[in-house]
């Protein structure tokens, strides 16, 4: 890409009078990562500002006043050979908390190490050196390298990490935020809210090994691959400094209790939009429904058609099995690939329309992989759910949906055609799943604006406010290690230990005087 293309670029968003250059990051290589994201960025857009969007998703028609620079390789380094054997997310479920919170960090070091040898990223380097960003806004499930590598370019940009994921304690690295390990488990952690002791011992393990972690490697090798880039670049944890707010998708009603740091604002289901007539082809299966339709989606990373024969014919079975229900798969594959043939009350199709599906009124209930955005909408919308959590949050998601009895949980791994029809009758046999899941979509949606009205204010105040650091918690200056008073933990052991040990000499020496004394008296 040219110096004059560069210059035509930076030109048009200058154009506009009275709005901001923002700049927004969705460097996770993942549809749902980027489908949470782009309500807000196209809604900035919008209200007139200058977006621009830096991502491994891209559209091809952007509304007016969106531009995208398309991280290129993103989704190829993710995929490639070694990253493939990595990321088998059938078999994550089987992998201990400590490998996935190692997995995380070394995915987010592989994306930089993609990030400096993309041409979009060099592409948005380029900008004329005295063109500035008022706002900078990036997921931060990436890690704290491709974000340093911006700011340091762009310096003086104020930032807001933004998360579609399901744990507040994951921003402690860019808040201060606090893992709280006897209350909520770690977000790769499957155990319920109400651990047991064991539970807590392990979970306490994995938080701290969490934190340990990202000091001994995830900030090292992202300062190792940004000075590839800038030799003179200060260490990436230094950037966290610009952060004003954070916005996450989280909201108290439909997951696990945890406090917030004061910049943490809450836009759960941000990407939850009115919903929009149904295809042709959707429309007539829905609505010929006589007693109504069941959605069966695994997202868009644990794809359906990777199941293996297996569990495809298990779930066919069930399916075969119910045939009062109409049943809709998001299926990835042609049905020649399928083990066995389609049964007639089910509909498959490669991509479904999920949030529009979910607020016709003729659904009854939605399996899924209990992934965030899924579980929102399913709530949102009051439709009862099965869920086969693959992992990560997941496991979160659905332990929380069964605890407040709006959902079952099967296992991915070992399921049978029997479990899964078992489970549907058992969710759809009475109101008790249902009329809970209403009570909680009332709640979920009593708010005084919705999440993306929510989410656009805030941004906002920071373009008013672009100094205003006066949210920041102190906890982001501290260690780990003094954040949880781990020193004075320390302090308090040894003086502890000491006294022990000074009372235990005194007693030694009391006893000595004391044997001296009575032998002294025998002999005399």
């Amino acid at each position: 890409m040219g110096t004059a293309t560069v210059l035509s670029v930076v030109l048009v968003l200058a154009g506009v009078s009275q709005a901001a250059n923002i700049l927004f990051m969705s460097g996770v290589p993942s549809p749902s990562h980027y489908i949470w994201l782009r309500p807000l960025m196209y809604e900035m857009g919008r209200r007139g500002h200058n977006v621009t969007v830096l991502s491994a998703d891209i559209e091809k028609q952007p509304p007016a006043n969106v531009t995208y620079v398309h991280l290129e390789n993103f989704y190829s380094t993710m995929y490639n050979t070694s990253m493939r054997q990595k990321l088998n997310f059938f078999d994550m479920a089987n992998e201990s908390p400590a490998k996935m919170l190692k997995l995380f960090d070394e995915f987010g070091l592989n994306l930089c190490e993609a990030a400096i040898k993309s041409e979009g990223l060099h592409f948005l380097l380029g900008y004329p050196t005295d063109f500035k960003f008022d706002l900078f806004l990036s997921d931060f499930m990436i890690g704290p390298c491709v974000p340093a590598i911006i700011m340091h370019r762009f310096k003086g940009v104020p930032y807001i990490p933004t998360t579609p994921y399901n744990a507040p304690s994951t921003a402690a690295t860019v808040l201060g935020a606090y893992a709280y390990s006897g209350l909520v488990p770690n977000h790769v952690f499957d155990a319920p809210e109400s651990m047991s002791f064991m539970q807590r011992v392990k979970n306490f393990y994995y938080d701290l090994y969490e934190m340990i972690l990202h000091d001994t490697l995830m900030h090292p090798e992202a300062d190792k691959i940004v000075r590839k880039l800038y030799p003179d670049a200060p260490p990436s944890n230094s950037f966290y400094k610009n952060v004003r707010l954070s916005l996450a998708n989280i909201n108290p009603i439909i997951q696990y209790k945890e406090p917030l740091m004061p910049n943490m604002i809450p836009v759960g289901g941000l990407q939850i939009l009115p919903p929009k007539g149904l295809p042709e082809d959707l429309r007539k299966v829905v609505e010929g429904a006589k007693n109504g339709f069941i959605l069966f989606s695994l997202g868009s990373n644990a794809r359906s058609d990777l199941l293996g024969p297996e569990r495809i014919r298990n779930i066919l079975t069930a399916m075969e099995r119910l045939p009062q229900y109409q049943f809709l798969w998001k299926f990835e594959s042609d049905e020649s690939k399928l083990p066995m043939a389609v049964p007639k009350n089910v509909f498959i199709r490669a991509w479904m329309p999920q949030n529009d599906l979910l607020a016709h009124p003729n659904v009854k209930l939605f399996i899924t992989h209990s992934g965030l955005l899924s579980t929102q909408e399913a709530i949102w919308h009051g439709v009862p759910i099965i869920g086969f959590p693959v992992f990560a949050d997941q496991f979160r998601n659905i332990n929380y949906c069964v605890e407040a009895g709006i959902g079952k949980r099967l296992s991915i791994q070992h399921f049978q055609a029997d479990e899964l029809v078992q489970a549907v009758r058992e969710v759809l046999g009475s109101d008790r799943y249902s009329a809970r899941m209403k009570r909680i979509s009332r709640l979920f949606r009593d708010q005084k604006e919705t999440p993306l009205e929510r989410a656009v204010w805030w941004c906002e105040w920071v373009l008013r406010n672009p100094d205003a650091d006066l949210l920041q918690s102190r906890a982001m200056y501290m260690s780990w290690f003094q954040k949880y008073s781990y020193d004075v933990l320390t302090f308090y052991l040894a003086v502890i230990l000491a006294l022990v040990a000074l009372a235990w000499k005194l007693l030694s020496i009391v006893k000595h005087s004391f044997l001296a004394s009575s032998t002294k008296s025998k002999v005399e």
